[in-house]
């Protein structure tokens, strides 16, 4: 079978092959859609859909088989809905990030070439059999000379290989479709590739980890319900990641939780609030939380682990996310349309049909809220109708902060609904909703000097 393992150039050739076939593939779906659309060929949604299930189906079977980039990329493909049909996205999700371990010796070799030092002088145990692996790396658990229980993440060897293939083929296929849809397909490669690169730098990743500890601390009360994992820099590089090896139960293990007369609720709440805190209040963020990132402790605490996909948002952004939702409750048509200029997900030139789609998309239930329906906006449901609608917009795109930050929400709701149904998300969301609506704007932004207009 190939895998990201074979790194020579006939392995490389061969499936530099296999992705150019799926770039016909997408082609060939793409071009039957165009001609049903035109008329040129009569056929149903359902045979379209069957068409679009077909070639995810494929996509996920390949990325499986081939792994190394091509898992992340479909997972990261998936949250385009903006771009992608929604029977795609729904195969895509399907993706788990979970493959057979590497062997041993490749990890111990990846170790001991980044440190120049055997792994018996690194640390006094290491495990051979990992805890946990993945498409790009997996985890071991082993012990410092202190005595210390570590987790250590190890990234396979040579897999910047294989991802490079990956995604100059993803180039190439977007760079050919690019000029045929509206939205700027081009900002799509720079997100998969910029997420893709971030989780193959264990450095990058760990001073996440330590970042975002810091920023949770400014809140004692929340963070005495948190957890995350020490960094251990003496054996941390580029290629392997050393943090404090934390047990616990995965926040979704109800039947191990409820053993353990864990409040799952409550869990789930200190949970939601510590992201709703990065991505509210920080503007920057762990962007990937589901289940298998949580842990609850032998103490209660909820871990947040695994800081790989992270992303920071520059405050102008917020800014204009904050005016687009105030535009849309206040229904103020220009200000929606200045705000979606200032954030770059238009362009000028298409300012009036922006005001067009404004007086379409205006929906009245976010129209003259008291202060309390304000904390009660549907966050997910707001943003989810903004793509539907901006579709039609010629210079069309969403800004890489966006995606994440639209994703992050929508897991945390998921979260909440599968995990405590008996508590209302609104009730946590509101009060960071409202305090991020009232807060002021960044200064020296567009909006704090007044270049967004405030009336119609």
């Amino acid at each position: 079978m190939s895998d990201e393992r074979g790194t020579s150039v006939l392995s490389l050739a061969s499936r530099a092959g296999v992705l150019f076939s799926l770039i016909v593939h997408g082609a060939w779906t793409y071009f039957v859609h165009r001609m049903v659309r035109r008329g040129w060929l009569r056929r149903d949604q359902a045979w379209l859909e069957e068409r679009d299930l077909g070639f995810a189906a494929r996509f996920v079977r390949i990325a499986m088989e081939y792994r190394a980039g091509l898992i992340k990329l479909g997972q990261v493909a998936s949250l385009r809905i903006d771009v992608i049909p929604d029977v795609m996205t729904a195969e895509l999700v399907k993706l788990q990030d979970r493959v057979a371990p590497h062997p041993f010796d490749e990890i111990a070799f990846q170790v001991e070439r980044e440190f120049g030092r055997p792994i018996g002088e690194l640390f006094a145990h290491f495990e051979e059999e990992p805890v946990a692996s993945a498409s790009l790396g997996q985890v071991h658990r082993a012990r410092d000379f202190s005595g210390n229980d570590l987790a250590v993440k190890v990234l396979y060897p040579e897999i910047e290989r294989s991802v490079a293939i990956d995604l100059q083929m993803v180039r190439l296929a977007l760079w050919l479709f690019n000029p045929l849809v509206p939205p700027d397909l081009m900002s799509i490669y720079h997100q998969l590739a910029g997420s893709l690169r971030g989780e193959m730098d264990y450095l990058q990743e760990g001073r996440a980890a330590e970042r975002v500890k810091r920023n949770l601390s400014k809140d004692p009360e929340l963070f005495s319900h948190l957890r995350i994992p020490e960094i251990d820099w003496r054996t941390t590089s580029t290629r392997v990641l050393t943090m404090e090896f934390i047990e616990g139960d995965k926040i979704n293990d109800t039947e191990a939780l409820e053993a353990r007369g864990v409040d799952l609720q409550k869990a789930v709440e200190w949970a939601t609030r510590a992201f709703l805190h990065q991505m509210f209040r920080d503007y920057f963020f762990h962007c990937d939380p589901h289940p298998g990132n949580l842990l609850v402790d032998e103490n209660g605490l909820v871990v947040i682990i695994d800081f790989g996909m992270n992303q920071s948002i520059e405050p102008d952004l917020m800014d204009g996310i904050r005016a687009n939702v105030l535009a849309a409750v206040t229904r103020n048509e220009t200000l929606w349309v200045d705000s979606m200029i200032q954030v770059g997900i238009i362009r000028s030139e298409d300012r009036e049909a922006a005001r067009e789609l404004a007086r379409i998309s205006f929906d009245p239930a976010y129209f003259n809220l008291t202060p309390k329906e304000l904390t009660e906006i549907d966050f997910g449901d707001y943003f989810e109708k903004m793509r539907g609608h901006l579709w039609m917009l010629k210079s069309f795109r969403l800004p890489d902060g966006l995606v994440a930050w639209g994703r992050a929400f929508s897991l945390l709701y998921g979260l909440a609904a599968e995990l405590a149904p008996g508590i209302r998300p609104l009730d946590i969301v509101g009060p960071y909703v409202l305090e991020f609506l009232q807060s002021s704007p960044a200064p020296g932004s567009e909006v704090s000097e007044g270049k967004l207009e405030t009336t119609s």
